[in-house]
């Protein structure tokens, strides 16, 4: 169109009114379209958040959400649960054992992602397409574990008595049926009952693992279980009777030596 001395001729007028509609129809498809591509990203983000897959759950090490959630292997139908909410362990726990397993990850050559215990036993594969294998109780060949939804996440050690005092003498019962002589317990550092309740527990789980009768010779029998502070990564170590438990407060589950860390220093030099 042009406009001379403020004048449009009228030829212009109308072919710019003719195409008013034009311009109008295509506005409205390209608004429309934005919308749709909104709308799909939307529902993108959405579905990333609230319902992830196997895959985004538990083969990347930037999953969008921290996810707790339920299997079942094997022909007994082993149930446990994994989750994923702590920074840097995988939790782990079997149906009907009080234990959680602070496992660690590590990366196979082909992608594959591999879950240790603290002495190092792989408990936990899960393959770059989601598929997870589960060891421990199956054996050194495993079995393929099912989903069963998610679960609800594995909260931090809350059982105890009220006090550090009572919490020992409550440990006392459970390590009465490994010797003839009463058996010790002690803590140092100032350390929260919980913490030591988790402690304890777990060395009196380990030493149960152990073979029949094995704490009956003098120099297998275990006098005293002390729980002190260690400053870097948990501990236990056995030595001439005294079985030395090092936990780390403000650390959860991974703050204290699994039972199989316990059972291993006590018969490692048998």
């Amino acid at each position: 169109m042009v406009i001379k001395r403020g004048h449009v001729s009228k030829k212009h007028l109308e072919t710019d009114v003719r195409a008013q509609p034009w311009l109008s129809w295509l506005s409205c498809v390209f608004i429309a379209f934005g919308l749709l591509l909104g709308g799909t990203a939307d529902a993108q983000t959405q579905r990333r958040t609230s319902d992830l897959t196997l895959n985004d759950m538990f083969t990347s090490p930037n999953a969008a959400a921290s996810q707790a959630v339920s299997f079942s292997a094997g022909p007994n139908n082993i149930r446990f649960v994994l989750d994923r909410s702590q920074p840097r362990v995988v939790l782990l726990r079997f149906d009907g054992d009080p234990e959680v397993w602070a496992l660690t990850s590590q990366w196979g050559p082909r992608g594959d992602e591999f879950l240790r215990n603290d002495i190092g036993e792989v408990i936990v594969r899960i393959t770059t397409l989601g598929g997870v294998t589960i060891y421990g109780p199956l054996g050194t060949n495993g079995g393929l574990a099912a989903s069963e939804g998610k679960a609800k996440t594995l909260s931090a050690p809350a059982r105890s008595e009220a006090t550090l005092q009572a919490t020992l003498e409550k440990a006392l019962r459970w390590f009465d049926k490994f010797s003839n002589r009463s058996i010790r317990v002690e803590a140092a550092g100032a350390l929260p009952p919980a913490l030591v309740y988790e402690a304890l527990e777990r060395a009196a789980q380990g030493m149960s693992r152990a073979p029949r009768g094995y704490f009956g010779r003098p120099e297998r029998r275990v006098k005293l279980i002390r729980v002190q502070r260690s400053f870097d990564r948990p501990s236990v170590r056995w030595q001439s009777g005294i079985l030395t438990i090092g936990v780390v407060p403000g650390a959860g589950y991974a703050g204290r030596p699994s039972s199989a860390a316990v059972l291993l220093a006590l018969t490692k030099s048998s």
